[in-house]
């Protein structure tokens, strides 16, 4: 479930403020991309809009789209100016001026979700948020810069429309503003942070770690590692987890599926102190376990540790999938960024990102899938230690 999402709520009792059923739309709230472009009202037809010099937001910048574009809209698709809302039937008077639109994809065509027209002079900021402030409808970027924003403003988190409530301190974003000198009114705000889970109430973890023991039913891993806020959080620990016979496992040496049987007779998890594990030249397998709460949905595993100092946690969406006859199956992102420990932000990668991932974990709807699964327009997030896919969920 994300931010954004539009949900029915299902409830036993009338009275009740206890939710039986949630039903999720889904990809129907996704946007397909942000648009801008210049208004052409002269050839202005009911329930449709023509742009003039049309740019798409994409890797983190404007980037020329089509010389001309038709977008339909609907009446009930808000249209602002000034942080004010306009009716559809006043466009007309704003010919010439630049438009910001959020579009969704409607059964291949492009609706337009939420329209903005820009009054005065365009700034934009890659920038972290420092605070929020809601009783001004204000907040203040780590360059001190006071934005205001509105109803009005797009806003954008995991490809959907938020409103500005999704807005928190420490965030990075992308910003338009409209204005001139000091005073800005936010016309576009799309929000970078994204996490392993979807919001704060997720209960899924991605560990690393050494196989200490696999009896039925029951993994212990040790001294493991888990993915703490886009960075590996190291732990002189142990830890239980649980699997069942629809966990999927992965031998990475042999690149085969094995079964729970397999998993739980070989030699994956070994006494190293053994006189028979010293004899015979054994030690314990590392693993990627992909978790919900302490059940493992797919492990990956593997003969020896990964440098994890190496990784980076990328997000983007999937542009295209290539299976090259020379390194085998990759994915290219589009709109990717890099999380930065040092800076701790986001950072743009400014052109696609090319990634191999045939010892990926993949995994959608809380399943193992296969490359072939994946799809162009595919939002993800992905563990990587360069070109080397480690770990890909498409959210």
């Amino acid at each position: 479930m994300y931010e954004g999402d539009r949900v029915r709520l299902f409830f036993d009792e009338k009275d009740s403020n206890i939710i039986s059923r949630i039903n999720i739309e889904g990809d129907s709230v996704k946007i397909k991309g942000l648009y801008k472009g210049i208004l052409d009202t002269q050839n202005l037809l009911d329930n449709t809009v023509l742009l003039k010099d049309v740019e798409v937001f994409q890797n983190g910048s404007w980037n020329e789209l089509k010389s001309i574009l038709h977008i339909d809209y609907t009446r009930e698709a808000p249209i602002y100016y000034s942080g004010q809302r306009i009716s559809a039937n006043n466009l007309k008077y704003y010919n010439g001026k630049t438009v910001y639109i959020a579009v969704k994809d409607f059964f291949g065509k492009d609706i337009a979700e939420h329209m903005v027209v820009k009054s005065l002079y365009e700034s934009t900021f890659s920038e972290k948020i420092e605070e929020v402030n809601w009783y001004a409808s204000r907040f203040e970027l780590k360059n001190k810069r006071n934005i205001d924003f509105s109803e009005g403003t797009i806003f954008v988190k995991n490809n959907r429309l938020v409103d500005g409530y999704a807005l928190t301190p420490s965030q990075d974003a992308f910003i338009v503003a409209d204005g001139r000198g000091a005073k800005a009114l936010a016309n576009v705000v799309y929000i970078y942070n994204q996490d392993l889970n979807n919001s704060n109430i997720g209960q899924y973890y991605l560990y690393c770690g050494k196989l200490d023991m696999v009896v039925e039913n029951k993994v212990v891993i040790t001294d493991f590692f888990l993915q703490n806020q886009n960075e590996w959080e190291s732990f002189d620990d142990e830890k239980e987890l649980y699997f069942d016979n629809d966990t999927f496992i992965l031998d990475l040496e042999e690149m085969e599926k094995i079964t729970h049987e397999k998993f739980i007779t070989r030699n994956y998890a070994v006494d190293e102190d053994s006189s028979s594990a010293r004899r015979h030249g054994l030690r314990s397998w590392y693993a990627y376990a992909y978790t919900d709460g302490d059940r493992i949905v797919a492990i990956a595993l593997k003969k020896n540790m990964d440098s994890l100092l190496r990784q980076r946690v990328t997000t983007g969406t999937i542009q295209g999938l290539e299976d090259d006859a020379m390194v085998g199956k990759t994915v290219i992102l589009s709109d990717a960024r890099d999380w930065s420990s040092r800076n701790e932000k986001w950072m743009e990668k400014g052109l696609p990102v090319r990634m191999r991932v045939e010892k990926s974990l993949l995994i959608k709807d809380d399943k193992m899938i296969s490359w072939d699964e994946l799809k162009p327009g595919d939002n993800v997030y992905c563990i990587r230690d360069d070109f080397e896919g480690i770990f890909l969920l498409v959210k």
